[in-house]
């Protein structure tokens, strides 16, 4: 099983929302697929919720026609506030998907027409797009405030107690977290710890030695004695052009 798959379902009827739970469940079952539901009755509560969405919601299903602020408006807000998960409309009319682009929405559903095949098709869709967002991007949590930073961009996390900085393109990001969820959130992603307090990401190694690592962008970072050995390993089987400055 890979990542868990966060899904939440929107939705005024509570009857809606226990059929698609199940059907969703199953087809999860089926393809191996490890996920946690989240369920709302209005858009308002959803909105109420916006920080908890943003940050834990890979795949939305959201009802277009509910009272009080609809599907429409609710996406709307969303997006403003920086959610970029995938958003599935359920509608009772096909005229929803004029809508759907500018909320950029993932798909729709039209609700007591859409097939089994149907529903699975979109969902698998959904989530084989929220696997590679993951992949691409890490949402970090401030005080106050997210950063969704693409991972490619990223040259190293320093960490002094439970405050790490992440250093990127020309600036940097301050969250709160340990060194070692660091490295396991990272360890297949291109990153290597070197020290205690610091992990790289091993595109940016222009040059490497015992005491020390050299970034492209001319930055010089410590290396730990217990963490070299593990650099040399990692690096060597990267690119031959980054060499180790010892040798």
């Amino acid at each position: 099983m890979g990542w868990i798959m966060r899904i939440a379902i929107c939705d005024d009827e509570v009857k809606a929302i226990e059929m698609y739970t199940r059907d969703l469940q199953r087809i999860c079952r089926e393809n191996d697929i490890e996920a946690d539901f989240t369920k709302y009755r209005s858009g308002d509560q959803l909105l109420f919720f916006t920080e908890d969405i943003v940050r834990d919601t890979d795949i939305l299903f959201l009802d277009v026609g509910m009272p009080g602020t609809n599907g429409i408006e609710t996406a709307k807000r969303l997006r403003e506030n920086g959610y970029e998960g995938e958003i599935i409309f359920l509608t009772s009319s096909r005229e929803a998907v004029f809508y759907a682009f500018d909320v950029r929405a993932t798909n729709y559903l039209v609700k007591e027409m859409a097939s089994e095949k149907r529903l699975k098709e979109v969902f698998l869709r959904a989530v084989e797009t929220a696997r590679e967002k993951r992949s691409e991007y890490l949402l970090l949590t401030g005080v106050g405030e997210y950063r969704n930073i693409r991972i490619s961009e990223i040259r190293y996390f320093e960490v002094s107690q439970k405050i790490v900085t992440v250093y990127y393109e020309d600036t940097s990001f301050e969250f709160v977290s340990t060194i070692g969820k660091l490295e396991n959130l990272l360890f297949s992603r291109g990153f290597v710890r070197i020290s205690r307090s610091c992990i790289v990401a091993t595109r940016y190694v222009a040059s490497f030695a015992y005491e020390k690592v050299t970034l492209t962008t001319g930055e010089n970072l410590s290396v730990g004695r217990k963490y070299y050995k593990e650099l040399k390993k990692t690096m060597k089987g990267g690119s031959d052009e980054r060499q180790d400055e010892r040798e």
